[in-house]
C-alpha cells in the first residue's frame, strides 16, 4: 500500500498521541473520582454506563484515525487508463549483446548507456517513450508510454541475459520499431543505441524502408574504436575475458561507418555516446528540442484510490455514536 500524500501521515501520528493523552486524562479523572466518592458508589456508576461509554468512545477514535487515513490517500492496486497526451513518440532501442559488457567507457557500456538515458528523461518529459532491447534477435520490453515510471523501471532492469539469442542484429531491433510507431505520428524518432557490430540482418536494407515511412533513425555509438576486450564471469563464478572458437580474446570496436550510414539514410543524426553520456545531450538539443508536439493517446498505468474506504467507515461511526449515546440516556 502507498499514499499519495504520506506527509500527511505525521497528522495521524500527532492525533494518536492526543487521544493517548486524553485517555490518561480520563483515566486520571476516575482514580481522582474514587478516592472523592468512595469505591462502592463508583463501582454503581460505571457498571451502569460502561459498556456505552467505552462502545462511544471506540467510535469517535476510530472515525478520527480513518479520517486521517483517508486525507493521506492510501493507493493499491494499479488500473489501465488512457489519456491524452502532447509531445514526441521516441523510441529507445539499446543493445544488450555481450559486447557491451566491454568497459572501454566506465562502468561499462551497457550501464553507461542505461544512466544516459536516465539521464536524458529529465529533458524530454511529457514525450511518449517506448524501450526496445536487443541481441541476435529484438524485443520490445516497454510499449511507447507516458509512464516514465513505468520505462525507467524496465530500462533498470535490463542486462546481457535478457535476450537469450546470442550476436547483433540491429536491423531486427529497427523492424520492431517500425511497428511500434503510431502510424499517424507525424514525428516518429528512434534513439538507436550500440557499439554498431552488426553481426546479423541487413540494418542498411530496413534503414531504407524506414525512411519511406518517415521514420528518423538517430544513433548513438556507445565505445571506442580501439576497442576493449569483454569481460564475463564464468560458471564458477570467476572473471575472464570473451574468447573465440579459436581461443584467442576477443576484442569489441565501435563501428561508426555503419551507425554514420543509418543515420544518413533515415535523416538522422550520428553521435558517439562519450565517457560522460553527452552523446545523447546531443541529439536532444540538435534533433529533438525544437520538433512541434502532436497529439497521441498513452495507456498509463495509474494507483486506485481508495481512500473513500476509510471516509465511509468514518462517517459510519459518527453516525453511531450519537445513537449509542441515546441508548445510554435511556438507561440512566
Amino acid at each position: 500500500m502507498t499514499f499519495a500524500y504520506p506527509i500527511l501521515g505525521y497528522i495521524l501520528i500527532f492525533v494518536c498521541l492526543l487521544l493517548i493523552l486524553l485517555i490518561h486524562k480520563q483515566h486520571k479523572k476516575g482514580i481522582y473520582l474514587k478516592t472523592q466518592w468512595g469505591k462502592l458508589f463508583m463501582k454503581k456508576i460505571s457498571t451502569k454506563n460502561r459498556i456505552p461509554h467505552i462502545l462511544r468512545r471506540f467510535c469517535i477514535i476510530v472515525a478520527v484515525i480513518c479520517f486521517c487515513i483517508a486525507f493521506t490517500r492510501p493507493q493499491w492496486g494499479f488500473s489501465l487508463e488512457k489519456r491524452e497526451q502532447v509531445g514526441l513518440s521516441i523510441i529507445f532501442a539499446l543493445d544488450t549483446s555481450k559486447s557491451m559488457l566491454a568497459n572501454d567507457v566506465r562502468p561499462n557500456r551497457l550501464e553507461l548507456a542505461k544512466m544516459s538515458i536516465l539521464e536524458l528523461l529529465k529533458s524530454i518529459s511529457r514525450n511518449q517513450v517506448g524501450l526496445i532491447a536487443f541481441a541476435g534477435d529484438a524485443f520490445l520490453q516497454c510499449p511507447s508510454t507516458a509512464d516514465y515510471g513505468a520505462f525507467k523501471t524496465t530500462l533498470k532492469a535490463l542486462n546481457t541475459k535478457i535476450i537469450p539469442k546470442g550476436g547483433t542484429n540491429i536491423a531486427s531491433a529497427m523492424q520492431i520499431a517500425a511497428q511500434t510507431f503510431e502510424k499517424n505520428a507525424k514525428y516518429k524518432q528512434m534513439l538507436l543505441l550500440t557499439d554498431g557490430e552488426n553481426l546479423s540482418g541487413d540494418a542498411l536494407k530496413v534503414a531504407q524502408e524506414m525512411e519511406k515511412q518517415g521514420i528518423v533513425v538517430h544513433t548513438i555509438g556507445i565505445g571506442t574504436p580501439n576497442g576493449s576486450p569483454i569481460r564475463v564471469t564464468n560458471d564458477r563464478g570467476l572473471n575472464e575475458y570473451l574468447k573465440d572458437k579459436d581461443g584467442q580474446v576477443i576484442i569489441t570496436k565501435l563501428d561508426e561507418t555503419m551507425l554514420q550510414k543509418i543515420a544518413n539514410i533515415t535523416h538522422g543524426f550520428y553521435a558517439p555516446l562519450g565517457n560522460a553520456g553527452e552523446g545523447l545531450r546531443t541529439i536532444y538539443e540538435t534533433a529533438l528540442k525544437h520538433l512541434p508536439k502532436e497529439n497521441f493517446e498513452s495507456i498509463e498505468k495509474m494507483p486506485v484510490e481508495h481512500y473513500a474506504i476509510f471516509a465511509s467507515i468514518a462517517f459510519l461511526l459518527l453516525t453511531l455514536e450519537p445513537l449509542i449515546y441515546s441508548w445510554r440516556r435511556k438507561r440512566l
